[in-house]
């Protein structure tokens, strides 16, 4: 016999569904109600069935015995669900055929007890095996009778068929029972599909709300950080046109450092804008080759223009597997916000240290720190901490510093330097390749 499914959710190969388990145990429950009935009927009748004989007890110890293990017994344990319950089955018919033995062989009207065995057939089979079952049990039976000396043509006729037709009509129940836990299947699938798309919709309608802040968040941002420099560079450009032939010499350079340092601040921030559309387009690509450690380093604190306050360790790092520019532009945003929110006399600390496959850069300062619960949006785009940040920038250098060191496989995270003050440090795989190292590299743009 081959076992079916029931429920609307699959089980592993090899074990009940739950709905099959509830099945067992209604059969377990019906089957020690059985034998309970049965039981208080022989008890009843002993004394005036002369035809009982001393079998019966123990065939109903043993029945006894046998529900109540059916109910305790897991067929997931014990052995697999199809011979458990062929084995239960089969259990079934032999103690019925034993009762019918122990209590009369053809006189015994206990025969009926095979009517309920069909029942549990058909709660665990369809059409097909609840009629085989009942032709089974009728031959079965047939066998009794004629080990028994027989019985009344009368009785074969009225009670072969009854069996069959039992059978036939249990089966076609089942059938249909399983015609409708198939329909509820499937509906309960359409439902979870259903529900499962609209999620999906719900998911989308708050990524495209989320999209759309960004965009309005983006322009924003981007119209408040061009304007500053734009109105200092075009204040320059007004005096200059308007005054420019009073002005001292002295204070005429001095505006036009203030313009060049406000047009660089421009250029800084449409790189960092470009460099952010890029990150979320998926359209950034690393040239990843091995790079002096001292190289890199001295590159970024030069580009920063923090030489006189940056303390460096390479700890005999020689070479790092990167991408040149982008890790210029990593450790420069990294020094460039540590030289922001440290004293101005405090001093920049970056160590360097090999690992077994990775590379760790740590760059620290002696500002007021981070707070624990601030750390993690710290590399959210746009994300400055304070109500009303004082110091200048778009909130973007952390954001970008994330990026291109996660696209280089590796991880970012700011902790509480010794002592105080904020420990940015990151973690890169590195590749063991037998290629040159770069030593000539073009200088990265950096961010504020």
């Amino acid at each position: 016999m081959s076992r079916s499914g029931t429920s609307g959710t699959s089980a592993p190969r090899g074990s009940l569904s739950p709905e099959e388990r509830r099945t067992e145990r209604s059969i377990a429950l019906v089957r020690i109600a059985v034998v309970a009935v049965v039981a208080d009927v022989y008890l009843i009748s002993i004394g005036i069935r002369p035809a009982v004989r001393p079998l019966a007890p123990s065939v109903l110890v043993l029945a006894a015995v046998y529900a109540i293990w059916s109910l305790l017994a897991r067929p997931d344990e014990t052995m697999s669900p199809n011979r458990f319950q062929a084995a239960t089955l089969l259990v079934d018919a032999t103690l019925i055929t034993l009762w019918l033995v122990a209590t009369g062989g053809t006189n015994s009207e206990y025969w009926t007890l095979y009517l309920i065995a069909l029942v549990a057939v058909a709660m665990r089979y369809s059409l097909v095996e609840t009629f085989f079952s009942a032709l089974g049990l009728a031959v079965l039976y047939v066998i009794v009778l004629s080990i028994n000396g027989g019985a009344s043509p009368a009785a074969l006729l009225s009670r072969l068929p009854v069996l069959l037709i039992a059978g036939f009509a249990l089966g076609v129940l089942a059938q249909q029972r399983r015609t409708h836990q198939v329909q509820r299947q499937l509906l309960a699938q359409i439902a979870e599909d259903r529900s499962q798309a609209l999620a999906e919709e719900q998911a989308l309608v708050a990524r495209l709300r989320e999209v759309d802040l960004a965009k309005s968040e983006f322009v924003a941002v981007a119209a408040h950080e061009f304007r500053t420099p734009l109105a200092a560079i075009l204040g320059v450009f007004s005096t200059l046109r308007n005054h420019g032939d009073g002005l001292d010499p002295s204070l005429r350079e001095e505006l036009l450092v203030g313009a060049e340092t406000q047009a660089q601040r421009l250029g800084r921030l449409v790189d960092d804008l470009l460099t952010v559309a890029r990150i979320e387009d998926g359209a950034l690509r690393l040239d990843v080759q091995p790079v002096e450690a001292e190289w890199l380093v001295s590159h970024a604190i030069q580009v920063s223009r923090t030489g006189d306050r940056v303390r460096a360790d390479l700890d005999g790092v020689q070479t790092i597997w990167c991408d040149a520019d982008h890790m210029v532009r990593v450790l420069t945003n990294l020094i460039d916000n540590a030289r922001k929110y440290s004293p101005p006399d405090g001093t920049i600390f970056i160590t360097v240290a090999q690992g077994p496959s990775t590379v760790s850069v740590s760059v620290r300062d002696e500002g007021p720190g981070i707070p624990k619960e601030r750390r993690a949006e710290v590399f959210d785009r746009f994300r400055r901490l304070g109500e009303k940040p004082k110091k200048p920038g778009a909130g973007l250098g952390l954001y970008i510093t994330r990026s291109l060191v996660e696209a280089h496989g590796g991880t970012i995270r700011v902790d509480e330097a010794p002592g105080g003050g904020a420990d940015f440090n990151f973690t890169i795989p590195q590749a063991e390749r037998d290629q040159p190292v770069s030593t000539d590299r073009p200088a990265a743009a950096t961010a504020v």
